[in-house]
């Protein structure tokens, strides 16, 4: 409990970076060196997705973002 609590806590960066080195571990035990470069490449899409979504909601309502 104390432990989601901290990790609800990091900016999204934190947690993004966090996500990557997770993704980035498993993905390098099934698939070997090669699951690193895949790890990166879903992290710069996810990143894209947040991106475009906060510009997105930006424009709906320029007030609160």
């Amino acid at each position: 409990m104390i432990q989601t609590r901290s990790f609800r806590k990091r900016t999204a960066i934190a947690r993004t970076m966090i996500g990557l080195a997770v993704m980035a571990t498993i993905l390098c035990l099934f698939l070997g060196p090669v699951g690193i470069l895949y790890a990166l490449g879903f992290w710069v899409l996810l990143l894209l997705i947040y991106l475009l979504t906060t510009a997105f909601a930006a424009l709906l309502d320029p007030d609160v973002y």
